[in-house]
């Protein structure tokens, strides 16, 4: 038996019970390879699993004070964040121009926060993509997987040597195209979409955010462009391309697995696939089932809670207030639909609503109305507000911690700058807050849980830093 020392004991003691088994939660965590799909670890993917909740389930809250620490690299437009081994983080990044700059992965020292290693994802085709953020992964075979613009290679997670590259499909005489994150599907192939920009005048974004401005303009005109946006399944070894799959409707916002359903948000529904073998095939007993109306416009990537599927509005700039509707997997006749920031004047959020299955919970908010909202969702009865709370925010929610104490860890922009906040999930009130790390909030990134109580926040001047709460 494991010997406490009496100072431990006592600030055991003192900690509320579940913030002690949510450390040792964490600390119990079996980390490695898996048949299929992602690494055992604390943060593989950008919102933990493909199905895209964005709970960390092993992980711990937060309460008090917040240390923070900076790393000493230069990390221009960072991303997200990813742990594999215990000693292992990695930071994806992408810069303005592509054709130079490309993206990056790099290896951080999460004792030291030095840099281990970068290696640049450089896009050669020869129509040049745009500056819109894929994605990195840690697939269940310990590898790293990144994609950026119109390429995907894979990594060795000890040197960052690439050891595959595809260039993926474009139209040739496109303006650029980009494939706006992967998902892994269960037996290990790898699912990415495309989305192609076409002409692009500098119009759309609002003014307060110049930041965005080479990502989401490039965003804005691609969806108002409405060019097909293929999925492509590759096998993970020498990323052989298995399949390319042409949905019913250009698709905004990423797609997501769960199972061997695939399901996607098109301009106006929300659609799957059914997945066989590294092919994919719309699933006509399912749907389409339309999210979006009137002045609101294409909705962000859905994820999947439980036995519903649910995904909002307002991906790009709208007038009309966001809608958030939950589909059930089952029988997609049964559909709820809220407005939980109804009579904002403007809407916009780049993120996607976070899923408590556990809690029946469903945790949005909206970065022009400057609110979030926590909504409970009942299988027969639908949404109703559980509470509603100032904030702006341009990132994601992450959910950490158990059930019984579950937190919400997201950046909130202030007139002295962002913060990092922990949220208590069941009242919203604000348990522990981080003091400002930046000037400007970072568009679509998520404060990423680590080891040992670590939280990692990229922020939009290209830092990272590292925040304990005590």
């Amino acid at each position: 038996m494991r010997r406490v020392l009496p100072l431990a004991a006592g600030l055991l003691a003192l900690l509320p019970a579940t913030a002690a088994a949510d450390c040792d939660a964490a600390r119990s965590l079996r980390t490695g390879p898996t048949d299929g799909g992602l690494y055992a670890t604390i943060a593989p993917f950008e919102h933990f699993s493909t199905a895209r909740t964005q709970v960390f389930p092993h992980t711990c809250g937060g309460a008090g004070p917040v240390r923070a620490r900076v790393a000493p690299g230069d990390y221009r437009t960072p991303y997200i964040a990813t742990t594999r081994e215990r000693g292992q983080l990695y930071l994806y990044g992408y810069g303005p121009d592509p054709a130079a700059e490309g993206a990056y992965v790099a290896s951080v020292n999460p004792r030291t926060l030095r840099e281990r290693w970068r290696t640049r994802i450089r896009d050669t085709s020869p129509v040049p993509g745009w500056s819109y953020p894929g994605v990195m992964a840690v697939h269940g075979n310990g590898r790293l997987y990144a994609v950026y613009a119109s390429v995907i290679v894979k990594l060795d997670p000890r040197t960052g040597r690439t050891l595959a590259r595809r260039e993926l499909p474009e139209d040739p005489d496109g303006t650029g195209a980009a494939y706006n994150g992967l998902i892994v599907m269960p037996d290990g192939r790898i699912a990415t979409k495309r989305i192609e920009r076409g002409p692009c005048p500098a119009a759309g974004i609002p003014p307060t955010y110049p930041s965005t401005v080479g990502a989401f303009v490039g965003l804005t005109c691609a969806g108002q462009n409405a060019l097909p946006t293929p999925v492509v399944v590759l096998e993970p070894g020498r990323l052989r391309i298995v399949s390319v799959t042409r949905p019913p409707e250009p698709i905004t916002g990423r797609i997501t697995t769960a199972g061997r359903y695939v399901y996607a948000a098109g301009r106006d529904t929300l659609f799957r696939f059914r997945y066989r073998r590294g092919r994919l095939a719309l699933d006509r007993g399912w749907g389409p089932v339309v999210y979006r109306r009137g002045g609101e416009r294409p909705g962000t990537g859905p994820g999947v809670m439980g036995g519903f599927v649910v995904v909002q509005t307002n991906f790009l700039p709208s007038a009309a207030p966001l809608t958030l509707t939950a589909v059930s997997v089952r029988d997609s006749r049964r559909v709820f639909r809220i407005r939980p920031f109804e009579g904002a004047p403007a809407s916009w959020v780049v993120s996607k609503a976070a899923l408590d299955a556990a809690n029946r919970t469903v945790v949005t908010h909206d970065t022009s109305a400057h609110r979030m909202a926590a909504l409970r969702l009942d299988p027969r009865r639908g949404f109703r507000v559980r509470w509603s709370r100032p904030l702006t925010s341009l990132a994601f929610s992450a959910l950490v911690g158990r059930p019984r104490g579950r937190q919400i860890v997201i950046p909130d922009l202030g007139p002295d700058g962002d913060r990092v906040l922990w949220l208590d999930e069941r009242s919203g009130r604000v348990r522990a807050r981080s003091r400002p790390l930046a000037t400007q909030s970072a568009p679509g990134n998520i404060v990423t849980p680590g080891f040992g109580g670590r939280f990692y926040y990229p922020s939009w001047d290209g830092r990272l830093w590292e925040l304990t709460p005590h």
